[in-house]
């Protein structure tokens, strides 16, 4: 379990595998729906309903961004 802020800035509890996904696009800074396998693609979207996920599109590409994690003082 990991705790991470949604875009309304609330906590959300999200499970090792969800964890995985937000991983991947955190350290990466935007993960293209074309790159993930099936199973990913469903946990993303998933994420992506709980806003925890942005999807977004980059060129012609579409895919995740995690909202930002920090806020500015």
């Amino acid at each position: 379990m990991r705790a991470v802020k949604d875009k309304n800035k609330y906590l959300n509890l999200i499970s090792s595998t969800e964890a995985r996904i937000f991983n991947k696009v955190d350290l990466t800074g935007f993960v293209s729906v074309n790159s993930l396998n099936e199973r990913e693609q469903y946990i993303a979207e998933e994420l992506y309903k709980k806003d925890v996920l942005q999807k977004i599109q980059k060129g012609e590409q579409v895919g995740y961004k995690i909202y930002p994690q920090k806020e500015k003082i």
